[in-house]
């Protein structure tokens, strides 16, 4: 009797046991439908996959296509690990995706070290509050391509995170390339192979780093860091601020454009997708702007590359350079802007150090309001705005 008991309370633990993970396991299918919804949500892209198998806390995707516009790219067979539901959503500890090669007619890439890491999938990618909001940090590199056989390209390390503010109140996101390398001599590019010699761009370096703050209720949006950094020639320096970019107006200009990129690119298509920027544009509100870059040796460079085929000085060279700037923006026939730009422009090219170009508008000022005063006062817009253009600073 106590034998039986024994094995009948076994059994009933078992089956037990049996429904438990019956009832909570994975449902492949939804996790990748939800994360193709937030992919599709926030970067536009898609994944595809031949079948999708789970074991445990390991989904796999199996013969899985990566699609960025009107292009795939087959990964293979791509394994996120621990998956867990949450919320309706589901978070994922790691994606690890194979290294992929993709060859064209003279083209060829590889890209290694793919994954992402701590991935929040929301159970509904609206974008439209922080519980919608797609997380993730993902690495590749290093990548490199060939063309028509030689090294073209290539990258040692990618990063990309986008995480939810302490705050709960938007988002915070960035992205960074370092060890950029490219031979630009294989670049289908409007300049002479003797140039692109004597500028270096057979092997140049650089580095690529962005950073972004995008608050929800007010819209505000601050690009706090884009920055390219060439080695030996330059820094450029973007920083902007915006307000008005609220989750409603991007997603529904995301779902405009997305309409159209399926669409022939003809001029019909071409000219619609401007009007839809525009319109997106006249949204927004400036607060401020900034465009800073920092020589490190290309503008004498190339002042010295003018002089020797015009057989002049260097600072006969940057005198030219100088009034070639100021005729074309005397054509605009803003005084303000000539004269800020005057000074500027004279003193940066005896000594190139630094030309920084800046808005900062008294008050926050609507971005169509700025494109009326283009149309019809534009003299007013450098007072408008609050610009000022700086050198050497």
């Amino acid at each position: 009797m106590i034998f039986y008991r024994a094995t009948q309370l076994i059994a009933v633990s078992a089956g037990l046991v049996f429904f438990a993970n019956s009832a909570f396991a994975l449902d492949g299918a939804d996790v990748l439908k939800k994360l193709n919804n937030a992919i599709a949500a926030q970067i536009g892209d898609s994944i595809e996959a031949g079948n999708v198998d789970v074991n445990g806390s390991t989904v796999v995707l199996k013969n899985a296509i990566y699609t960025r516009g009107r292009t795939g790219f087959a990964l293979g067979d791509v394994t996120m690990t621990g998956v867990a539901e949450r919320a309706g959503g589901y978070t994922i500890e790691k994606v690890l995706i194979p290294d992929v090669t993709t060859e064209q007619k003279d083209f060829s890439a590889r890209a290694a070290g793919l994954r992402v890491d701590d991935l929040e999938i929301p159970a509904n990618a609206t974008l439209s509050d922080i519980d919608s909001v797609f997380t993730y940090h993902a690495h590749a590199g290093p990548v490199s391509s060939l063309k028509v056989g030689e090294k073209f390209f290539s990258i040692s390390t990618a990063n990309s995170v986008s995480t939810k503010r302490p705050d709960r109140k938007g988002v915070d996101s960035s992205f960074t390339i370092d060890g950029i390398v490219a031979d630009l001599s294989l670049a289908q590019m409007p300049v002479s192979s003797e140039a692109i010699r004597y500028f270096g761009l057979q092997n140049l370096h650089a580095t690529f780093s962005m950073k972004s703050s995008w608050e929800f209720s007010t819209g505000k949006y601050d690009l706090t860091d884009y920055t390219i950094d060439l080695e030996n020639m330059g820094k450029l320096n973007v920083q902007l601020s915006f307000s008005g970019i609220t989750p409603g107006l991007y997603n529904t200009t995301v779902a405009l454009y997305s309409s159209m990129t399926g669409a022939k690119d003809d001029e019909n298509t071409k000219n619609a997708k401007y009007l839809l920027a525009l319109a997106f544009v006249q949204q927004l509100t400036l607060n401020s702007a900034q465009i800073r870059f920092d020589d490190a040796s290309v503008t004498n460079r190339a002042l010295d590359y003018v002089s020797q085929w015009d057989h002049v000085t260097r600072a006969q060279s940057a005198n030219r350079f100088a009034k070639e700037m100021l005729a074309l923006t005397a054509e605009l026939d803003i005084p303000d802007l000539q004269r800020m730009l005057s000074g500027a422009i004279i003193e940066y090219s005896n000594n190139p150090g630094s030309l920084t170009f800046s808005a900062t508008p008294a008050q926050p000022i609507p971005m169509s309001t700025v494109i009326e005063a283009a149309r019809n006062a534009k003299e007013s817009i450098p007072k408008m705005i609050g610009l000022k253009i700086t050198s050497n600073d």
